[in-house]
């Protein structure tokens, strides 16, 4: 059923929203929030139509929980039966923070990426040439770049800020790498480096999965590098692990890996809503692989 003004508990909720016990509101709330997006436009009319600042407060509040149930529920899903496109759940993941993003606009964005990529490639390039194809198209033709205060800023982590900032978090460039090369068919996968996630060029020719021809750091305009040089970043970085010890990671776990690093920020920065909210986003994640 399509809900309006004119439904009798819509309507009786609303008007409930500056019920000043807090068990009442907290039952409006809840109520409200079941509801779902459809509600949403209806919320955002009557803040139009408030005056008082503490009942906007909580119409805000509601609109927030009723998005973020929202994002739960789309991510769930993905995991289960899309992860195979890791743009859509990037922006699934990005829309806790970003409700509004316009998934079209960022697709064309990315397919104006590929596409530019797909018209300089051919079957003749070795893969570091197609590589330096990439990094060309991305960084030079595009001029995507790295967000060096990314710590400092929770909109460097999203490939909705990302996209039309030009610049974002190691995290952020990797997976729009990533879904590139996902696009182009190219066996580039998600390495799980403590740290600093990478990216590495699979060795398709090998029948491990992960013996890696070459790395990539898209957060170093994609400079390449060998597996002599990253035991020498993980001795230099005294990191506990051995590059035999990386494995690549499939699209959830990048998305994982995302999260994380922003449950990370948001507990330095005191966020605990977000924090929250980030730890909800991982549970279902991990849910979904077992």
């Amino acid at each position: 059923m399509q809900l309006t003004l004119q439904d009798a508990e819509l309507k009786a909720l609303i008007r409930l929203l500056d019920d000043p016990d807090h068990d009442v509101y907290a039952n409006v709330s809840d109520r409200l929030v079941s509801f779902g997006k459809m509600v949403v436009p209806i919320l955002e009319s009557e803040w139009e139509c408030q005056h008082q600042d503490s009942i906007q407060k909580r119409i805000e509040y509601i609109i927030d929980e009723i998005e973020y149930e929202h994002c739960v529920l789309k991510l769930d899903n993905w995991s289960k039966e899309a992860s195979e496109n890791l743009l859509l759940g990037s922006l699934i993941t990005g829309s806790f923070q970003y409700p509004q993003t316009d998934y079209e606009e960022i697709e064309n964005v990315v397919e104006r990426f590929r596409k530019d990529i797909w018209l300089e490639l051919n079957d003749n390039l070795t893969s570091l040439e197609k590589v330096r194809v990439i990094n060309h198209i991305l960084f030079d033709v595009h001029h995507v770049k790295a967000n060096h205060k990314y710590q400092k800023s929770h909109q460097s982590y999203f490939i909705q800020n990302l996209l039309p900032e030009g610049s974002g978090s190691p995290m952020a460039l990797a997976i729009l790498y990533k879904i590139l090369a996902d696009k182009l068919d190219l066996p580039i996968v998600g390495i799980d480096l403590p740290h600093h996630f990478i990216l590495g060029y699979r060795d398709v020719h090998n029948d491990t999965e992960n013996e890696m021809l070459f790395y990539i750091n898209p957060f170093s305009k994609g400079a390449v590098f060998g597996r002599g040089e990253l035991e020498r970043y993980i001795e230099k970085s005294q990191l506990e692990t051995r590059v035999e010890d990386l494995k690549s990671i499939g699209n959830v776990k990048i998305i994982e890996r995302l999260l994380i690093e922003l449950k990370g920020y948001y507990q330095e920065l005191g966020k605990y809503k977000k924090l929250d909210q980030v730890n909800k986003l991982i549970q279902v994640l991990r849910a979904s692989n077992k």
